[in-house]
C-alpha cells in the first residue's frame, strides 16, 4: 500500500474557508468568482448528476504563428528550480547561534557567503523587519542561510507591527528555513526585485495580518520581478479572514521562474463579502512557473495562473502569464474555483485532483496555447469570455458530481489517493512524461500500462 503524502495525515475537515510592496499594488482585480465581483490592489507600482466523463479536445484555433510554440525549455521538469539542490541538502553548520531578537537583527546584518545564521529556540518579536539588501548576498555555492537551530516548530519569528518579518530587497541566494513566521503587517516573507535565487522551505507561515488597512494587499509570501525562487515545504494559513479584500497565500506579480511545491495552504479568505482569498497566484508578467504537489483546501480559490495585474507596466509583454506548469496538485473544498487561468499562454495544467469546490475549474479572457490535459475535475471545464479556441484539452476526468467520493481512499478526510477500483482514472490518462514525470508522492509515471488520470499514480 502506498504511503501517504506529507499532509494527508493531517489534513481534517473544517469550515472551507497581488505588484510590489514596500507600498502596495494599485490595480483593479476582476474576481474570477462566479459573480465576478471585484477586488483591489494598492501599491505605489503599476500594477450534476451525470456519469463520470473524459472531456473532448479542443484543437488550438489562435491565428497567432506563436501558439503552437509552447516554450518547453523553460518548463521541464527541473529546469524551473535552479535551488533544488540546496532544498534538499542537509542542514549547513551553524556559523553563529543567536538567542534573542537584537542578536537575530544583528546577526542577519552580518550575512554572507557560507554565513548560516541559526536561531535558538524561543519566540523572537522584532523591533524591526529583517531587511536583506545587496551585500548580504551568498552565492549558489555557497548561499547565505537563516534558520532554525533546532527544527520547524522550535523558533517563532513575530514581525509585530512590522509590514512583514522578512525583506528581500536585493540579497540573492539566502535561503530561510524551518521557521514559524507570524505577526506581520501585511506579509511574512517579502521578495522585491532585484534579489533572487531565494529558497524558503520547512516554515510554518500563519496569521500575517496585524495590518489594519482592508484596501492594502495581504499575502504571507510575496513576490515582485524576482527570478528563481523556491517556496517548498511550508504551510501557510490563517486562523480568521481578513478584514480587506485582497488577499493570497503566494503571491507574485511580474516574477520569473519560481518554483511552487509541496506545500500545504489553506483558510485563505476574505471576511468582506467572502469573494476574495487565492492559495496560489502568479500574474501581471509572471513567467515559467512551477506549482506542483501542493496541497490546497478551504480557501476561496486554489490557484489562480494569470490574473488582473499590469503585465505591460511591469514586465513588458501583454500576457498575465507565460509558460509554466501546474501538476500534481490536490486542490478541495475551495468556496470558489479549484483552478482559474487568466490571460495565460504556452501553459500547462495537468495532472491535478479537484474535489468539492463551489464553481467549475476555468479558463478565462484570452488563452493562447494553453494545454488541459489529465486532470481530475470536480466539474465541467468552463471555457469563459470565448477562450476555447485556445486551449487544447484532453483526457480529463469530470466526477459525476463535485464531492463524488468513489475513485479515493478517504477524500473526506483529505486523501486523494486513487482508489483500487478507480478504473474510470486508472491507466485511462495520455503519456505526458516530459511534463509530468512524477506523481504526488514523486513516484515515477507510468506504474501500469499508461498513465493515470488525476494528481496520483497508483
Amino acid at each position: 500500500m502506498k504511503t501517504l503524502s506529507k499532509f494527508a495525515l493531517t489534513l481534517a475537515l473544517t469550515a472551507c474557508s497581488t505588484g510590489p510592496t514596500p507600498a502596495q499594488d494599485a490595480t483593479v482585480e476582476d474576481s474570477p468568482a462566479r459573480n465576478d465581483a471585484a477586488t483591489r490592489e494598492t501599491s505605489a507600482a503599476p500594477e450534476d448528476a451525470q456519469e463520470p466523463s473524459l472531456d473532448a479536445v479542443a484543437e488550438d484555433t489562435a491565428t497567432s504563428p506563436d501558439a503552437i510554440a509552447p516554450t518547453d525549455a523553460a518548463t521541464s521538469p527541473d529546469a524551473i528550480a535552479p535551488t533544488d539542490a540546496a532544498s534538499d541538502a542537509p542542514a549547513a553548520m551553524c556559523t553563529e547561534v543567536v538567542r534573542t531578537a537584537a542578536e537575530l537583527i544583528a546577526a542577519a546584518q552580518r550575512l554572507g557567503p557560507g554565513r548560516v545564521v541559526c536561531i535558538a529556540p524561543g519566540r523572537y518579536v522584532l523591533s524591526q523587519r529583517i531587511s536583506l539588501g545587496m551585500a548580504r548576498s551568498g552565492t549558489a555555492a555557497a548561499p547565505a542561510v537563516i534558520r532554525s537551530q533546532n527544527g520547524r516548530g522550535t523558533v517563532t519569528i513575530d514581525g509585530a507591527n512590522n509590514e512583514e518579518a522578512f525583506f528581500l530587497s536585493g540579497a540573492s541566494f539566502v535561503q530561510i528555513r524551518g521557521l514559524i513566521i507570524t505577526g506581520g503587517q501585511y506579509h511574512g516573507v517579502k521578495i522585491d526585485a532585484p534579489s533572487g535565487d531565494i529558497v524558503v522551505s520547512d516554515c510554518e507561515i500563519v496569521d500575517t495580518f496585524n495590518g489594519t488597512d482592508a484596501n492594502s494587499q495581504l499575502s504571507p509570501i510575496k513576490g515582485y520581478q524576482a527570478p528563481r525562487v523556491l517556496i517548498e515545504g511550508n504551510s501557510i494559513h490563517f486562523s480568521r479572514r481578513w478584514i480587506g479584500n485582497n488577499i493570497q497565500g503566494v503571491d507574485c506579480n511580474a516574477c520569473p521562474q519560481w518554483t511552487v511545491r509541496d506545500n500545504e495552504i489553506y483558510d485563505i479568505r476574505a471576511r468582506a463579502g467572502g469573494t476574495s482569498g487565492t492559495a496560489i497566484q502568479f500574474k501581471s508578467g509572471s513567467s515559467e512557473t512551477v506549482i506542483e504537489r501542493n496541497v490546497l483546501h478551504d480557501s476561496f480559490i486554489g490557484i489562480s495562473f494569470g490574473g488582473f495585474g499590469s503585465p505591460m507596466a511591469w514586465s513588458g509583454q501583454p500576457w498575465e502569464h507565460v509558460a509554466g506548469v501546474v501538476r500534481n496538485n490536490v486542490i478541495y473544498r475551495c468556496e470558489d474555483a479549484g483552478i482559474t487561468v487568466i490571460y495565460a499562454r504556452d501553459g500547462r495544467i495537468v495532472n491535478n485532483t479537484l474535489w468539492g469546490n463551489g464553481f467549475t475549474p476555468d479558463v478565462r479572457r484570452m488563452a493562447m496555447n494553453v494545454r488541459y490535459q489529465n486532470n481530475i475535475l470536480d466539474r465541467a471545464l468552463n471555457f469563459r469570455d470565448g477562450t476555447a479556441g485556445g486551449v487544447m484539452a484532453a483526457n480529463n476526468l469530470v466526477l459525476a458530481s463535485p464531492m463524488e467520493s468513489a475513485l479515493f481512499v478517504n477524500a473526506a478526510r483529505g486523501d486523494f489517493h486513487l482508489a483500487a477500483g478507480a478504473s474510470m482514472a486508472i491507466n485511462r490518462g495520455m503519456s505526458l512524461a516530459s511534463d509530468v514525470p512524477d506523481d504526488m508522492d514523486r513516484e515515477a509515471r507510468p506504474r501500469g500500462g499508461a498513465f493515470d488520470i488525476g494528481a496520483d499514480e497508483r
